[in-house]
């Protein structure tokens, strides 16, 4: 164990674990739902398991994240006057039914995931299965809370959405600002009713969810004891982020982490056409989002790395990956170094689509803007807007109108933002929403001349 608390850089950490030490200072062993390996039925996979340093518990090394169900357009409409997705139950419960055969036994939702109805849908999904056959995380939207009772109100709240007497894991919800922890937690006495939950067993282990800076993360660790963090890890944000420091910080502290968004928003599972080009050359029966998914499974403190995986195909392709798990080589290392150097050729928006900014009052579809432009950066399909106005500027430009318009709806394109700026503060990725959508709309605006 003495081998897990030493902090890392990122080749030192592939280094740490590439000839099978994280199998032994990792808590590393494997599990299955079910025979059939040869089969494609429920079964065939084989889930890497990480052992809970506090309860002994085992976790499934990949979680589900319940904040991407399959989804379905209703008749009723939202404030704006579109049709609002619903659940769609009998999808989302045969991709839940599969990834518990398989050997996944994590499942994180939110308060305000799928508008609301995250937590009773994967209540409803996981009522057949034995409560201890499972690990369930939830979190307090901390920017409800005006006081004590309300924490308390919320909370039972949230046990009665999910129908379950206790959660496995319980954060406090994006942390991401000083002021948006002291005022709920410390001002108002969430922490407080967080923690008498715990002693009453309905909290088996306290953490929070974190989207803040080196001095944010250091006062949080400090300020309160805590059982065990989610924090966004990727091979992207790893130095981008501050990644690095806030793992190597709680393994010196001897906190586990859960890891969230480790393919960037989907960012990661597909890559530009050089980049994906190294990748699939190497290991051609392999997916780009696979080599994400090793990258922070290979780091030995990481409990649990969440996915929320909308299709049964997502689904698999991870269950691949973690089904007799491998940490990256040193030679996988040097291969996703060089195509991670072609990435960085092209500067992507680095939105998650998580909608913490949505929804937008003047109607901007601002996940929609961004992941118009990134497709167009993925593609090579910038038009260089101060350069020539060729024949290959016109090729760009036909492609770059044409994604955009087929991607970002009529009426909730940049064009509406008024750069009123009440998005600004509610990006976790701290993007400079209303500059980036401020640029895309002149962007437009000057092609469609």
């Amino acid at each position: 164990m003495a081998q897990e608390q030493r902090t890392m850089s990122r080749r030192e950490a592939i280094r740490h674990i590439g000839f099978g030490t994280l199998m032994l200072a990792g808590g590393f062993t494997l599990a299955t739902g079910c025979k059939g390996k040869n089969s494609d039925k429920p079964g065939k996979y084989v889930m890497a398991m990480r052992k809970d340093n506090v309860t002994g518990r085992e976790v499934s090394l990949l979680g589900y994240g319940c904040m991407r169900f399959p989804t379905f357009e209703t008749d009723e409409l939202d404030n704006r006057g579109r049709k609002i997705k619903a659940i769609d139950m009998k999808k989302s419960q045969e991709i839940i039914d599969y990834a518990i055969a398989n050997g996944i036994n994590h499942f994180d939702t939110a308060w305000n995931y799928h508008n609301e109805k995250s937590a009773v849908a994967i209540g409803q999904m996981l009522k057949k299965y034995p409560r201890e056959s499972f690990t369930l995380a939830n979190k307090m939207p901390g920017w409800l809370i005006t006081g004590p009772e309300k924490a308390q109100e919320l909370f039972d709240e949230q046990l009665r959405r999910c129908d379950v007497e206790y959660f496995d894991y319980y954060l406090c919800h994006a942390i991401s600002e000083k002021e948006g922890y002291d005022k709920p937690y410390e001002e108002f006495g969430g922490y407080d009713v967080l923690a008498k939950e715990k002693e009453k067993g309905r909290i088996k282990r306290l953490g929070f969810s974190f989207h803040g800076d080196k001095e944010l993360f250091t006062y949080l660790l400090n300020k309160r004891p805590w059982d065990f963090v989610l924090l966004q890890i990727n091979y992207i944000d790893w130095v981008d982020q501050e990644a690095e420091f806030f793992y190597n910080e709680l393994v010196k502290r001897g906190i586990q982490c859960m890891v969230m968004e480790p393919l960037k928003g989907g960012a990661l599972a597909s890559l530009t056409p050089d980049a994906n080009e190294i990748l699939l050359d190497y290991a051609p029966d392999k997916s780009v989002a696979s080599w994400a998914f090793r990258y922070v499974g290979s780091l030995p403190n990481v409990l649990t790395v969440l996915s929320g995986m909308t299709k049964m195909e997502h689904l698999k392709d991870n269950l691949a990956t973690f089904t007799n798990f491998q940490p990256l080589t040193e030679e996988e290392r040097g291969v996703l170094d060089r195509a991670i150097a072609e990435y960085r050729r092209y500067k992507q928006i680095g939105c998650t689509a998580c909608k913490y900014c949505m929804p937008c009052k003047y109607g901007v579809d601002i996940p929609a803007v961004f992941e118009a432009y990134n497709k167009c950066v993925k593609e090579s399909n910038i038009p260089d807007m101060e350069g020539p106005r060729d024949a290959k500027f016109n090729k760009k430009k036909r492609a770059f109108l044409a994604t955009y318009y087929n991607t970002v709806p009529e009426g909730a394109r940049a064009e509406r933002c008024i750069s009123c700026g009440e998005c600004q503060t509610l990006c976790p990725q701290k993007l400079n929403v209303p500059e980036l959508i401020f640029k895309m709309k002149n962007m437009v605006k000057e092609l469609e001349k």
